[in-house]
């Protein structure tokens, strides 16, 4: 039966691999505050070991919710680029009013989340940026200035220097096509079916994502697989390459080993899935004529633009949202009744101006932003970021390390609580738990959001899962199905 069960397992992995890529950007579902979970901390201080997370996601909903007592979240994940963009995002959410307001922020860090192409504002504010990106990884008196609840201190030297490097590709002009890149992706994984784009599309949505992401919107969700663009909150121009969504795989070439750069992530499942599925404000679930009022765009833009608030400010966020796209909708088209009489007016009138249109509207608006960003002045690095209102401290641990830990005196009976993200689950081991102390908890990613498995596939990922924790000696916290955003497990050791 094990053997069964490991094949089945196996057969999930690779059909996972095809969806979902070989790097998870984004986690495949909501997020959550993990300090919750903390539930048997007796000594003050909350210890939290996430694997395999992928973003940020849970980091900024557990900052959100200030503590009394100090929270130290461990992160262990796949890649190191999935660190340099932590940094990156981690410095939009603490950037100071007086330099950038909250929509502002809001905008920019889903762009940079979530879309396959940027406009060039946002990839500006990461170019300038750089320099004091890679000052963080040298210089660890900068770090502490600048990011002092960051922790850097137990990478390798070469995992330093090999995110350095990122950094410094993130700000070439090396070559990275992604709308190219993304377009290949699709076609392997279609294959035949590719002739049939949204009709594939319309049955994934539609056999589960309709049903467990009520707040998804086909439209979105189709626009989104067919080109990677999930976000655009601002009327603008996407046309520059996410570069923060590059990364490189070694696969065999011509019977050689050769790292390939390019885009590996998800093409299945979607961004809209870790801040847009999913909010405590009910409004945002009304339906009209059977159609969300609220698309997952908007919901993330909420909710993100929450988390950034409570963060910076520690009071919670009460703004109403915008209006919905059916408001919006009616108020442009009366907008536009009422521009046309006027215009029809002058024109009787005679009168003759000078007018911009829309599209170089948006140029103007780049160039201006781009600007105020880079005024040709060489300064020196800086990050001048603000202190975040909680006590929530950030280490980053090497990649690999995850069975080793266990061996580690420093980090024996010392968590409160482990979360695991599909991509590193099969970490999930009695040698993981003697990281918890006596009494813990443990949290694992489910697969509830990602398209293309098929029923039994989700059966067989759960009785996987299931299988771990019975052999890591840990209990099911209610019945783990398909339904469950995530799988708990509470852990006692027998102490003799």
């Amino acid at each position: 039966r094990i053997q069964i069960l490991f094949e089945n397992y196996i057969s999930v992995v690779k059909a996972m691999l095809d969806a979902i890529g070989h790097v998870c950007w984004w986690g495949l579902t909501p997020s959550v505050n993990l300090s919750t979970f903390c539930t048997n901390n007796k000594s003050g201080k909350k210890r939290i070991l996430t694997i395999g997370a992928c973003d940020i996601r849970h980091i900024l909903e557990t900052m959100c919710h200030p503590e009394e007592e100090e929270v130290e979240i461990f992160v262990i994940d796949t890649n190191l680029e999935q660190y340099c963009r932590a940094i990156l995002l981690l410095s939009i959410v603490l950037q100071p009013q007086s330099k950038m307001g909250l929509q502002e922020k809001t905008e920019l860090y889903l762009d940079l989340f979530g879309n396959s192409l940027v406009r060039s504002h946002s990839m500006q504010y990461v170019k300038n940026n750089i320099p004091a990106f890679i000052k963080v990884l040298t210089n660890d008196d900068f770090l502490e200035e600048n990011i002092p609840f960051l922790d850097l201190s137990v990478l390798k030297f070469k995992e330093r220097d090999f995110m350095e490097s990122i950094f410094k590709f993130w700000g070439s002009d090396y070559p990275f096509e992604i709308d190219k890149l993304w377009d290949a992706r699709v076609r392997r994984h279609l294959g035949d079916r590719y002739d049939s784009t949204r009709n594939v599309f319309d049955v994934d949505y539609s056999l589960k994502l309709k049903e467990r992401a009520k707040l998804l919107d086909f439209n979105e969700y189709a626009e989104w697989r067919l080109k990677g663009i999930s976000f655009d909150v601002r009327d603008g121009v996407y046309d520059k390459a996410n570069r923060t969504l590059c990364s490189g795989i070694v696969s065999m070439v011509n019977g050689e080993k050769r790292l390939l750069r390019g885009y590996w992530g998800d093409i299945v499942t979607s961004p809209y899935i870790a801040h847009g599925v999913f909010t405590k404000l009910k409004s945002m679930y009304e339906v009209r004529n059977r159609v969300n009022v609220r698309t997952s765009s908007e919901v993330s833009e909420y909710n993100v633009m929450g988390l950034i608030y409570q963060i910076c400010t520690g009071k919670k966020y009460m703004e109403p949202p915008k209006p919905d796209r059916f408001t919006l909708a009616a108020a442009n088209q009366k907008q536009q009744a009422e521009l046309s009489e006027i215009i029809e007016e002058e024109d009787e009138e005679g009168d003759s101006h000078d007018s911009v249109s829309g599209e170089n509207t948006d140029l103007l608006s780049d160039k201006l932003s781009n600007v105020n960003i880079n005024n040709g002045k060489r300064n020196k690095p800086t990050l001048e970021l603000i202190k975040p209102n909680c006590k929530v401290n950030i280490k980053f641990l090497p990649l690999g390390i995850t069975e080793q830990l266990a061996d580690k005196s420093t980090f024996q009976k010392s968590f409160d609580m482990i979360y695991f993200g599909v991509s590193l689950v099969s970490h999930f081991t009695p040698r993981i738990t003697e990281l918890l102390k006596d009494e813990g908890n443990v949290l694992v990613e489910n697969v509830k959001y990602v398209a293309p498995i098929s029923k039994d596939q989700e059966t067989q990922y759960i009785e996987k899962v299931k299988s771990y924790g019975v052999e890591a000696r840990c209990e099911p916290i209610g019945v783990l199905d398909i339904t469950d955003n995530n799988f708990h497990f509470s852990f006692k050791r027998n102490i003799t």
